[in-house]
């Protein structure tokens, strides 16, 4: 690959040339995830039905940049289970954390695909789909984000 400055000619290295080519590339591969997420929130907002969750467990997870608990819901459609998770504040205490566990919360999902599922534990998961936050869970607010 070569370039043009001023009426001089330069040759890239290869290795230089070879990134160059390959940003587009990893830049819609980053994308990817994110792109299949809307898509799965609009099949939801298409054809949506919604299930009671119980939260069975919650485990402690902690990557490069933040820590936190994840809460796992399980929801039962047509006497088959499925599980979907929820974020808890990491400052949690152990009795709070305990608190939680066996709690009912919504989860609207995709009919026919009950996989495809939102556990809905606070005011802003609500509104991303729409809908109202009632006020019998006003509690999640100091539990999950």
């Amino acid at each position: 690959m070569k370039e043009e400055i001023k009426g001089k000619q330069m040759d890239w290295p290869p290795s230089k040339a070879l990134l160059v080519a390959f940003i587009p590339l990893a830049l819609f591969l980053a994308a990817v995830p994110k792109m299949y997420s809307i898509y799965e929130r609009k099949q939801i907002r298409k054809n949506s039905a919604f299930a009671v969750g119980t939260v069975v467990r919650y485990e402690y997870v902690s990557t490069k940049y933040r820590q936190f608990y994840r809460a796992c819901i399980q929801y039962s459609v047509d006497g088959k289970s499925f599980s979907g998770t929820g974020k808890l504040n990491r400052r949690l205490t152990k009795p709070q954390l305990n608190a939680v566990l066996n709690e009912k919360l919504p989860v609207i999902y995709e009919k026919g695909n009950p996989d495809n599922g939102v556990v809905l534990a606070n005011e802003e998961r609500f509104g991303n789909f729409g809908l109202m936050f009632p006020d019998s869970l006003r509690w999640t607010g100091q539990y999950f984000y």
